[in-house]
Order: C-alpha cells, then structure tokens, then sequence
C-alpha cells in the first residue's frame, strides 16, 4: 500500500470530509490513490513531489524508489470456469429425399358452397345430380380435371354432403394440390365428424407435405372409423417418421428437466451458502452480514476517528464507540436480520461513506427505520437530523 493503515484511516475516517473539500474533490483525491496503489512509481514523479513531502512529513512510509521503478504487476482476475453444457442442444436431423413430397399449392382454393342447409327446387336438385354424375363419368375416362370441375359445379348449387367435399379433395390430391385437398376434408367434417374418408384424405395429403404429426393423427382416426387395406403401407410410413419425432421430443424434454433440475441445486446450493456466511458473520461477532463486519467491515471499519463528518444527529469524529453501544448492536436480531439484506448494507455502507447521501434515503420507511434505531442505540444524540 502507498502508507500506512494509520494514514489511510484518517484521511478517510478522521477528517469530516465535507467541512474541507465537495464531493467532486473528495471522488478525485479516491482515484488518486487508487492510481497511486496501482502503480506507487508515479509517487517520484516531480508532479507529485508536494504529496510524497506531505505523506513523510506524517511518519508515514513510502515505496523505496527501487520497489516503485514500474508498476506493481497484479494477477489477472480468476475466472470462474463455466461448467459446460453437458446435454446441448440435439441438432435437426437433415430431411431424408421424400419422391412423394409436394410443394405447398397457394390459394385461391376450388368454391365451396353457401354454408347452412338451403331448400333447393327439384332443377336444382336434378341439375347437381347430373354434375356429381359427369364427375364421375370424367374420373372414368382419366380427366382429373374436368371431374374437378363437376365436383366444384355441383357443390357450388348447395347442400353438398361431407361425401362430395371428400371426392373433390381426393381429386385434388390427384391434381397434386394437397392444401386444396385439406381444405375441403376440413369442410367435410365440418359437415360429418365422423366421415372416415375425410380423414384418411387428409392424411394422405399432410403426408405429402411432411406433415408428419397432423398425418399421423388423421389416418389413425380415419383407419379406426373405416379401415383401408390399401392405406396401410402409407400409415406403416408415417408412424415411422412420427416415431422418430417422438423420441427426439421426449430426449429434449428430459434434457429440459435435467437442466432445470441442475439450476435448482445451484440455487440452493448459493442459498446454503450465503446462509452459512451469515451465520458464521453473526456467531463470530463479526458484525452485520453482508457488510464485511461491523466495525471493521465498513470502508477502514470505525477507527478512533468515529463516523466520517457524523452522522446527522450523530456527532462526526466520535471518540471510539462504547463496547455498550457495540454489544446492543450486535444482539439486537432485527438489525442482523436487516443487515444481511443487501438492499439494506448497501444503502448502510452508502451513508457511511458519506453522511449526506442518507437524505436519498428519506422516503424509504424501511432504511429510515433501520436507521432511528442505529441511531437509538447510540444514546439517541439527536435524532437523524
């Protein structure tokens, strides 16, 4: 260190500060001596002859110029070493080449018809039985297209059935545009919950999308409610591909909890810490938890010198403190509970580093309390001014 601890003490401690320089000076006389400890050189440059003169003439000691050539070479600060990551992240498995893949067809989709049941003329009726009929007739002769558009005629005259919203997606599908496709199964069961056609359509079509999940769901639905033996190598498929997703969410769901788990612990293994430290402080006489010790624990702890300047109502430079005072302090199990929060010892060691800044604090009931009764077991000098 640049001088002695006696020094130190009272420059800091014994001098009310505030009856000689403003804060500004005292913050630039702290970062002197902070550059001073870094490097106790800079006490023989010339700019500072005037300071090394003062500190000698107090007794005090300063580094021989030898000991002081070059700057004092500190070891880095250790770095916590961080625990790796023992379970990371399971990458995506690259998609296998799909032959049955479609891209995803855009809207406009095929009409649907007027929603809710319509009374339709016997022309009506007849007029959409011979379009269900030439779309069938179409289908027969290999023109996908003009079966779609039938289906599509037909709907649009109205009362179409869950049945006819399903032979259209199934044209669609044929077309290679499954999200049309999936739009009027949707539309289907809408009508017919129950319309396992609907169903297996629409998990043939989110399987030519990759829809594995959705694909999965639906032709279980649609095979339990109307079994297909000409579906079954398609649904073999998906469960395969719907198996591989559940077994990469179960192992990230494991992993979740494996690292939840592994917080917990730390959390309660600092909570255990902490707790000790403070019981220790408490049980050893140390002071306030949290705050170094008390005294000793505050910034060069409470010398002969007494509180920096005084502590409103308090007078500054108190002749030591009483042992009285001291024991009624540390006995007292509301001001240790309160000291180990650190709310409350970093708010104590801000107004003891300087007595003006507890007016900061005066619309905080909590410090202020804590504060009264600091300042009661001192004899009540006063009063917190």
């Amino acid at each position: 260190v640049l001088v002695q601890d006696r020094l130190e003490l009272f420059v800091v401690f014994a001098v009310p500060a505030q009856a000689i320089m403003d804060s500004a000076q005292v913050n630039a006389l702290e970062a002197a001596v902070a550059k001073l400890k870094e490097d106790p050189s800079l006490i023989y440059t010339p700019e500072l002859a005037f300071f090394k003169d003062f500190v000698l003439s107090w007794g005090a000691k300063v580094p021989a110029a030898r000991e002081a050539a070059g700057p004092q070479k500190m070891d880095p600060p250790k770095k916590e070493e961080e625990e790796p990551e023992s379970d990371p992240e399971e990458p995506e498995e690259p998609e296998e080449e799909d032959p049955e893949r479609l891209p995803e067809d855009p809207e406009p989709f095929p009409e649907k018809g007027p929603s809710g049941e319509i009374e339709l003329s016997d022309e009506q009726m007849d007029k959409q039985g011979d379009a269900k009929q030439a779309a069938a007739e179409a289908l027969e002769d290999g023109d996908v297209q003009k079966a779609l558009d039938k289906y599509t005629e037909a709907i649009k005259i109205g009362n179409a059935s869950a049945m006819m919203y399903a032979k259209r997606a199934e044209i669609l599908l044929k077309l290679k545009k499954p999200c049309a496709a999936i739009a009027d199964c949707t539309a289907a069961l809408e009508i017919n919950p129950d319309s396992g056609k609907a169903y297996k359509i629409r998990g043939k079509a989110h399987r030519k999308l990759g829809h594995w999940e959705e694909s999965h769901k639906d032709l279980a639905t649609g095979q339990q409610l109307d079994f297909d033996d000409d579906l079954v190598d398609v649904q073999k498929f998906v469960d395969q591909k719907f198996k591989k997703i559940e077994e990469r969410r179960v192992r990230q769901r494991l992993r979740d909890e494996k690292r939840k788990a592994k917080e917990a612990q730390k959390r309660k293994a600092e909570a255990q810490r902490a707790y000790e430290e403070a019981k220790r402080a408490e049980s050893s006489g140390g002071g306030f938890p949290g705050m170094g010790g008390f005294p000793g624990g505050m910034p060069g702890g409470f010398p002969g010198g007494g509180m920096p300047g005084g502590m409103p109502g308090m007078p500054g430079g108190m002749g030591g403190i009483d042992p009285s005072m001291l024991a009624g302090l540390m006995n007292d199990p509301e001001l240790l509970q309160a000291f180990s929060n650190p709310k409350m010892a970093a708010a104590m060691q801000d107004i003891m580093s300087n007595p003006a800044n507890i007016s900061k604090y005066q619309g905080d009931p909590e410090i202020m309390g804590i504060m009264t009764k600091v300042m009661g077991k001192f004899g009540g000098m006063g009063g917190m001014g």
